[in-house]
């Protein structure tokens, strides 16, 4: 079987080593596969060249139409066009933004520039489907450079409000064509399509999604913990895609910061100690500081995050056949010194309603948002780990 090494400029997620072992270990027949939080979707290629079915699902829009354009059968579509009549396409999309140049605003996406992307995002629309998918796409990566942004030491996070790129139209837009073109060389050109599958994909809260077919596997990577809101790092694309009525609900995002309006920290703290031990020494440590009647942000962020993976979690796996097994990629965290493993979090929860769990593997991985002292993180305590759990009945 190829390598299925995942290059960062591909815009896909799992490494190697993990593609690896759901490949080889995992995916060795056409199964039903359902990833309730997808994100960019690493395995589509092999889901499509092996005749899975897979349901991948993600709750933000970004991802959705970043993954639709991923598919063989756009690539196929790109295939016989070719990438320079897909560019003159996409500039012919963004020519309402041929004028603009790099421009200073205090949001993530100047008006004048948001009106732009608007127009290209509906001229899109007058080719047939498989050519506007990818035009979409690729309009959608175009949006970072063009946004106002101020970048931070966190590479996981921006804020709105700055200057936007000095690169020409041109530039952005081959550019980004070229992270397509690149992704379908890198995963299809050498394959041979043994049977071609099917992903069909939603844009739903994990917890509230049912499937109209039963699950064989589930393979899913929660979002991290702190360091990373999902708000924040797709910032620009959420921008314009709430301008164009595709808005990610804030209440059905696992991943943020944002806890102002969360108002049943006191139900779900109880539940969350009730369920797990670990949980319940996590989260008193973090109250240990804070007056009673005072939550503060940190209980009530950990508590949020945790009882929206759970609720995610659980219904995910009331789509799960009888004889199913779910694969979860987790990754520890840090809260001032004090090491967060979600992977124990979500198998004690698990555990008291009737499933098992095991650890497969782990690999030293520091969270994206914590900016490491060298390449193998020999002077950052605690040490963090990637874990790959399997789940059964």
């Amino acid at each position: 079987m190829r390598n299925l090494k995942i290059l960062s400029s591909e815009y896909a997620t799992f490494r190697s080593d993990i593609q690896d072992y759901f490949t080889s270990k995992v995916l060795k027949k056409p199964i039903v596969i359902y990833d309730p939080m997808a994100g960019t979707a690493p395995l589509i290629p092999f889901i499509e060249t092996n005749g899975h079915t897979a349901y991948l699902n993600d709750v933000l829009p970004i991802h959705v139409f970043v993954n639709r354009a991923k598919t063989y059968q756009v690539m196929q579509c790109y295939r016989q066009y070719d990438y320079d009549r897909f560019l003159n396409h996409l500039l012919d999309c963004m020519a309402p933004l041929r004028g603009n140049r790099p421009c200073i605003s205090d949001k993530w996406i100047d008006d004048e520039v948001l009106n732009g992307l608007t127009l290209a995002w509906h001229l899109a629309e007058r080719y047939e489907e498989n050519v506007t998918t990818l035009l979409r796409a690729a309009i959608l990566l175009c949006v970072r450079p063009l946004s106002s942004i101020t970048k931070s030491k966190n590479p996981t996070w921006f804020k709105f409000g700055g200057m936007s790129s000095s690169k020409s139209l041109h530039e952005i837009a081959a550019e980004s064509l070229a992270r397509f073109d690149k992704y379908y060389g890198h995963h299809y050109e050498p394959l041979h399509v043994k049977k071609r599958g099917e992903c069909i994909f939603s844009v739903q809260n994990a917890a509230e999604l049912r499937l109209p077919q039963e699950a064989d596997v589930i393979l899913t990577s929660p979002p991290y913990c702190n360091r990373l809101d999902l708000i924040v790092q797709y910032g620009p694309e959420n921008y314009f895609l709430s301008a164009l009525g595709h808005a990610s609900p804030p209440k059905d995002l696992i991943g943020t910061t944002t806890v102002r309006d969360y108002e049943t920290v006191a139900e779900d703290f109880a539940y969350l100690t009730s369920t797990s031990e670990y949980t319940s020494i996590l989260l008193n440590n973090i109250r240990k500081s804070r007056n009673a009647d005072d939550p503060g942000y940190y209980l009530k962020y950990y508590t949020r995050y945790f009882a929206a993976l759970i609720r995610s979690i659980d219904g995910a796996l009331r789509n799960l056949s009888a004889t199913g097994k779910m694969y979860m990629v987790t990754q520890d965290n840090t809260h001032r010194g004090q090491l967060i493993e979600i992977d124990r979090v979500l198998k004690e929860s698990l555990r008291k309603k009737g499933w098992k769990s095991r650890l497969v593997k782990r690999w030293e991985r520091h969270h994206l948002g914590l900016r490491t002292v060298s390449r193998e993180h020999a002077f950052v305590r605690p040490k963090q780990f990637e874990k790959l759990v399997v789940v059964w009945r």
